[in-house]
C-alpha cells in the first residue's frame, strides 16, 4: 500500500464510510477505489478531491502536507516516532479533521506518542519537547470539543495528562505562573474525567512547584490533597509520601517527617516490576526514589546522608536518565561535602 492510498483508506475508515458508500457517492467503482487504496493504481488530484468532498476532509490532510500538526510532531520526534505504525499515523491524521469520530484506539495511539515524548525529554530537555506537547495538547483539545459521550471521559483524561505534563515542563525554566495555570487545568479536567491517578499527579506536581518556590504552606496543602485518594498507583503514592515528608521536614515538623520517610522507604520494597508501571509513571523505580530519599534527608539537615543517597541514586539510574534536567538537582546534592 502506498502512502497516498493509505491516507485515503484511513480517512474513509475514520469517517465510518464503507467502500460501497464511497462508490455510490463518486463516479468510481468499488473495485477501482479498492485498488487506489491498496496502491495498485496511482492516486491523482481528482481522486483526492472526490475523497475530500465525500468525507469532508481537507485535501492537505489527505496529502499529508508539511503543515499537518501530527506530521510535524512525528518529524520532531525523529526515531522515537517509530512507536506509531504507519496505519495508525494515517488514521490519526484523518481524525484530526473529523474529531467527532475519535475513539479509544486513536487515544491509545496518541498515548504511545506521549510516552515517547516523555522519554525523549529524559535525553534532551523540557524546552526541546515542549512544542511537541503543545501540538499534541491542541490535537486532543480538538477531540475533546466534539467527542461523543461514550469516549469523552477518556479524551478529557488524556487532555488532563497533557496539561499536567505541560505544567511540569514549565518548572525547570521557573515559569511558575504558566506551570500553575496548566496544572490547575489538569486538575479540573481530571475531576471531570473522574481520574484519580491524573488528579493526584497534577496536585503532586503543583506541590513540587510550590516546594521549589519555597511556598511551604501551599506545598503542604497540595501534598496533603494529592495523598488523599488511596486509589492511585502505589508508585505515585510512594512519590507523594516522600514529597510529604520533605514538606514537613522543611516546615520543622521533624518527627512526622522522619515517620513518613521510613514509611516511604518501606513502600519502595513493594513497587511492582518496571514492566508493570503505568506509561506516565515509568520513573516509579527504586533508583529514582533514592533521590527523593536524599531530598528528605537534606531537609532534615543530614547533608552527608543526603549526598550519599544522591550518589547512590545517580549510580543506579538508567544511563538515558543521566542527562535529564531533574537529574541535575541530584548531582548538585551528591557534590555537597
Amino acid at each position: 500500500m502506498n502512502e497516498l492510498g493509505a491516507r485515503l483508506r484511513a480517512a474513509r475508515e475514520a469517517a465510518g464510510v464503507s467502500l460501497n458508500v464511497m462508490a455510490a457517492k463518486t463516479h468510481y467503482s468499488k473495485p477501482y477505489l479498492s485498488q487506489l487504496e491498496r496502491g495498485i493504481r496511482a492516486v491523482n488530484s481528482d481522486h483526492g478531491e472526490a475523497y475530500s468532498r465525500v468525507l469532508n476532509v481537507s485535501a492537505e490532510v489527505l496529502r499529508g502536507a508539511p503543515g499537518d500538526p501530527l506530521g510535524q510532531l512525528l518529524r520532531r520526534l525523529g526515531d522515537e516516532a517509530d512507536t506509531l505504525a504507519p496505519p495508525e499515523r494515517e488514521r490519526l491524521n484523518a481524525l484530526i479533521n473529523q474529531p467527532r469520530s475519535v475513539d479509544h484506539s486513536a487515544l491509545e495511539s496518541l498515548g504511545s506518542v506521549l510516552g515517547a515524548v516523555r522519554r525523549l525529554e529524559d535525553e534532551t530537555s523540557a524546552g526541546h519537547v515542549t512544542p511537541m506537547v503543545d501540538t499534541q495538547r491542541d490535537i486532543v483539545a480538538t477531540f475533546a470539543a466534539e467527542a461523543r459521550s461514550h469516549v469523552r471521559p477518556a479524551v478529557v483524561g488524556l487532555l488532563s495528562e497533557l496539561e499536567q505534563y505541560r505544567g511540569w515542563l514549565a518548572i525547570p525554566g521557573a515559569r511558575w505562573r504558566q506551570s500553575r495555570q496548566h496544572l490547575d487545568r489538569a486538575a479540573v479536567l481530571a475531576m471531570e474525567a473522574d481520574d484519580p491517578l491524573r488528579l493526584s499527579t497534577a496536585l503532586s506536581f503543583a506541590a513540587y512547584g510550590a516546594i521549589r518556590r519555597r511556598e511551604l504552606r501551599t506545598a503542604d496543602a497540595l501534598s496533603a490533597a494529592a495523598s488523599r485518594d488511596t486509589r492511585v498507583h502505589t508508585g505515585l503514592r510512594t512519590y507523594e509520601t516522600y514529597q510529604r515528608a520533605e514538606v514537613l521536614a522543611r516546615s520543622g515538623e521533624r518527627i512526622d517527617a522522619v515517620r513518613l520517610l521510613s514509611e516511604a522507604d518501606g513502600m519502595v520494597d513493594n513497587l511492582p516490576p518496571e514492566d508493570e508501571l503505568p506509561p506516565s509513571g515509568y520513573w516509579y523505580t527504586a533508583a529514582f526514589f533514592l533521590g527523593q530519599h536524599a531530598f528528605v534527608l537534606r531537609a532534615l539537615g543530614d547533608r552527608t546522608g543526603a549526598a550519599e543517597a544522591a550518589r547512590d541514586c545517580l549510580a543506579e539510574m538508567p544511563e538515558e536518565w543521566s542527562s535529564s534536567e531533574w537529574a541535575v538537582r541530584r548531582r548538585e546534592l551528591a557534590e555537597v561535602s
